[in-house]
């Protein structure tokens, strides 16, 4: 009999069966159905409300997350952005009066035209300070005149560059040797020029310029300052492989001014000490020269006669004569494209006309009014050529005649 209870739920007793129809009913009611196969969440641990939360079915190609859109004001500025940078072009510009130099002028009394272009004048600074680059000379054609050269460093740091200027030192023949950087110190300026010697026979005098103008760049980057070279050379140049239509275009882009003090022909023959005489022939007598006359043995006066008589001897030196008419030497060109068809070349050949010639420098240097302004014809190509009036026609201006632009945007 009580097998049968438990196996055959006909005969359980009714009041059993009523409480497995309500549960049944409740079930049916409150409870979820499960899908066929699933198999009923599993109790909740003890202290836990509830079931466990499902596991995640593993996926097997999972999208990527999606990325985040940070705020508005977090977001970054992907917009682009344009730069123009103004060309400020400076006119150092001296005004004199049958010699005198003239002060006193205002941005007023001047008119600046570039390309015939009537330009705003932007400032007329006076006291702006002064870096400038003594360049000299320092090979074997020059030594007679290196004791005088010495003593042009002290010279310069007084008349030149001012309370607030500097100056540098550099000396060349086939090298360039910076003999001081730049400085305001007298004593230091004085023991680097102590230390000038001669060198070689070379005189790369164009490539010298360009060094001095890669000094004053790299030590003025904000263009802050007058920019001045003096170069103290003979007016050749021998053995540079930059040439001078190049140098003189960086000048001009780079607002430099050049000052040339040329050293005297003069004064390097008459103190030049004489070397013994070369043998005529390599030492050989007359006699065993041949004698193209063919009228017999050549004596020493038939070799002399012969060589002074030759015309042709002559040719080289009038070629070369006629030829330097129609090109500026180093000196020129440098002096007139930088500073204006009126700069003077300086040349000296005594210790007082040097001392003369850098006097002169200081005094132009210190009554220029740099005029600044910035092109409103920028994108014109080429070379613009600058004019500048003022209101008092007596007066002689001297300005750089102008400067080179590449055209286009602005740089």
């Amino acid at each position: 009999m009580r097998s049968r209870l438990k196996t055959d739920p006909v005969n359980l007793p009714a009041s059993l069966r009523t409480a497995g129809l309500l549960i049944c009913v409740a079930a049916a009611i409150f409870g979820q159905t499960l899908p066929p196969g699933q198999l009923p969440p599993e109790p909740a641990a003890p202290g836990q409300l509830g079931p466990p939360p499902a596991k995640p079915s593993k996926v097997e190609n999972p999208l990527p997350p999606k990325p985040k859109i940070p705020p508005a004001s977090d977001a970054a500025d992907t917009s682009p952005t344009f730069v123009i940078n103004r060309r400020l072009v400076y006119v150092p510009t001296t005004v004199t009066d049958n010699g005198n130099y003239v002060n006193g002028l205002k941005a007023g009394n001047f008119q600046l035209f570039d390309n015939d272009k009537l330009q705003k004048i932007e400032s007329d600074l006076t006291d702006q300070p002064v870096s400038a680059v003594l360049v000299v000379q320092a090979n074997s054609e020059v030594a007679p005149a290196i004791p005088k050269l010495r003593k042009a460093g002290v010279l310069l740091q007084g008349l030149v560059t001012g309370q607030d200027g500097d100056l540098a030192i550099l000396a060349f023949d086939h090298r360039m040797q910076v003999l001081q950087d730049f400085t305001s110190d007298p004593a230091r300026l004085d023991d680097a020029m102590q230390k000038l010697t001669a060198g070689s026979s070379t005189a790369a005098l164009i490539n010298a310029v360009m060094k001095a103008d890669t000094m004053l760049r790299d030590h003025d980057r904000q263009n802050a300052r007058r920019r001045v070279i003096i170069l103290l050379s003979r007016d050749v140049d021998k053995g540079s492989d930059i040439n001078l239509q190049e140098a003189v275009h960086r000048m001009q882009f780079d607002n430099v001014l050049v000052y040339c003090v040329n050293i005297s022909k003069f004064l390097l023959y008459f103190n030049k000490q004489m070397d013994y005489p070369r043998p005529e022939y390599g030492g050989q007598p007359a006699s065993a020269i041949p004698n193209l006359r063919g009228n017999g043995a050549m004596t020493g006066t038939s070799v002399v006669q012969q060589q002074d008589g030759n015309v042709l001897n002559l040719a080289s030196p009038i070629y070369h004569s006629i030829k330097d008419l129609f090109k500026k030497t180093p000196a020129d060109a440098l002096s007139v494209f930088t500073r204006g068809p009126r700069a003077k070349v300086y040349e000296f050949a005594k210790l007082d006309g040097l001392e003369a010639a850098l006097t002169d420098i200081g005094k132009d240097i210190n009554s220029q009014y740099l005029l600044t302004y910035t092109p409103n014809d920028s994108r014109e190509p080429g070379f613009h050529t600058i004019r500048v009036e003022v209101d008092k026609p007596q007066l002689q201006i001297t300005a750089r005649p102008g400067y080179w632009a590449g055209g286009g945007a602005q740089q």
